[in-house]
């Protein structure tokens, strides 16, 4: 049972440090990615309902999932959906649909605690993607629920619920609605939350007691990291992290993290997909690609890590907390819209323009430059910070600052955390100090 201000999971083996954005967008009318569906007896939607085409209702009495409603309306409370078992919980049991999801490197939040759902129509699936986004078919959901741990060394113990997000796959594309659970007033209900609000969070970290204000991003700030854009042409929102190298990974379904499931049951996420019918056209994991785990347990690690498995670790850190705006060109036309065209490959995020381009796909050694590498510092700079990368100086270079200011002028990301992840800095120094000295190296 969710208690609203402070919450005991009690779930034993659950993986509560899920991470990703994906769950923001301002506009309704940003075109989506799509698949055609199947299904089957055993599917993990087999029951789930499904998008009727008329008028949705927020006060519905359904089954499962309010499907109509999460097509045509903007629900006041959260529960009007009816993604949850118990409405007052968004971190476990999704109704018929639903299923928990984890990814091998974490986005960054302020230490938050973060529990990432995919619902499914039923009769549907999810197309494979080598390289971006999945094809997530019309009325999909991502949900993802932030939670501060009271103490990050026990993630299982008490937190406190913060918010909701909600990222919805509509007939005209992807849109966001962030929910509030206003954990000062004891809310069971999360409410509807265009504007963006501010909660005095405190957490243990490493031993050390933390006070911040947390922020909770805005419907419209939400474009600054998941819309993608070109000259002349609309922008299109996009979710950030379900892509086959973040979800290739072994999970833990235990009792409440899914519907389908078997107690004790351990098994790749994308395997888990396509066996309970929510995932088409994977292929053998032997060919999928993977980012290497980085989490903050391992930073102690870094001293015995080989300098090939430090650079892995950073181009994905990179990935996941930076590449949704510093992305240009390479395999961003390979993204499928809803009338089942692809994305020009003149598309770029929202940095795009600055030639620092970290997708982990992406070939280092091809241009060095694209990651950073003695180029001078486009948008923003700052005079003690000469290239956004010194090579084997960590201490003069621009990313690393970025990565590590808290200052909103040169902080990156630009939204989604008020406070250094350090042992996110300690691996993207590790991975800068390693290198070989350059012509830009004093």
């Amino acid at each position: 049972m969710k208690l609203s201000l402070l919450k005991t999971l009690g779930m034993g083996s659950l993986v509560a440090t899920l991470t990703a954005l994906s769950g923001c967008s301002d506009s309704d009318n940003s075109t989506g990615v799509s698949t055609g569906g199947v299904s089957f007896s055993g599917a993990i939607n087999a029951s789930a309902g499904s998008v009727s085409g008329n008028e949705g209702s927020c006060d519905a009495v359904t089954n499962g999932v309010n499907w109509d409603a999460l097509m045509t309306e903007n629900c006041s409370n959260l529960s009007d959906y009816n993604l949850f078992q118990d409405p007052t919980d968004p971190t476990t049991n999704p109704n018929a649909g639903g299923v928990i999801f984890d990814l091998t490197t974490p986005l960054f939040t302020d230490y938050a605690t973060k529990y990432r759902f995919v619902f499914v129509p039923e009769g549907e699936s999810i197309g494979y993607n080598a390289n971006e986004i999945f094809s997530f078919p019309v009325g999909s959901v991502i949900v993802k629920t932030f939670a501060m741990p009271v103490d990050t060394s026990v993630r299982e113990g008490d937190e406190v619920v913060i918010e909701t997000r909600l990222l919805i796959h509509r007939e005209n594309g992807w849109v966001a609605r962030p929910y509030y659970w206003d954990p000062v007033s004891n809310a069971t209900d999360a409410v509807l939350s265009i504007s963006s609000k501010t909660y005095t969070a405190t957490t243990t970290h490493d031993g050390t007691s933390r006070t911040f204000d947390y922020i909770v991003p805005s419907q419209a700030a939400c474009l600054s990291c998941h819309a993608v854009q070109s000259v002349g042409l609309p922008k299109i929102t996009l979710p950030i992290g379900p892509k086959a190298r973040f979800l290739n990974k072994e999970y833990d379904y235990t009792s409440g993290s899914a519907l389908v499931q078997t107690e004790n049951q351990t098994e790749n996420q994308l395997t888990y997909w396509a066996n309970n019918g929510i995932l088409s056209g994977l292929p053998a994991l032997t060919s999928v690609s993977v980012t290497p785990s980085y989490t903050d347990a391992d930073e102690a690690a870094l001293v015995n890590m080989s300098q090939a498995d430090i650079k892995d670790a950073a181009e994905a850190y990179l990935d996941i907390n930076c590449a949704h705006c510093h992305r240009a060109g390479l395999s961003i036309s390979e993204i499928q819209l809803g009338d089942g065209s692809y994305l020009a490959d003149s598309y770029r995020g929202a940095a795009g323009s600055t030639g620092l381009h970290v997708e982990y796909n992406r070939d280092f050694d091809e241009d060095q430059t694209k990651f950073g590498i003695c180029k001078t510092p486009v948008a923003g700079g700052h005079s003690s910070y000469p290239q956004d990368v010194v090579p084997s100086r960590s201490d003069l270079s621009y990313l690393k600052f970025r990565v590590e200011t808290t200052d909103s002028r040169h902080k990156m990301p630009e939204l989604g955390r008020v406070t250094t992840h350090t042992e996110g800095v300690s691996l993207i120094s590790a991975w800068i100090d390693q290198m070989d000295a350059a012509n830009c190296t004093p």
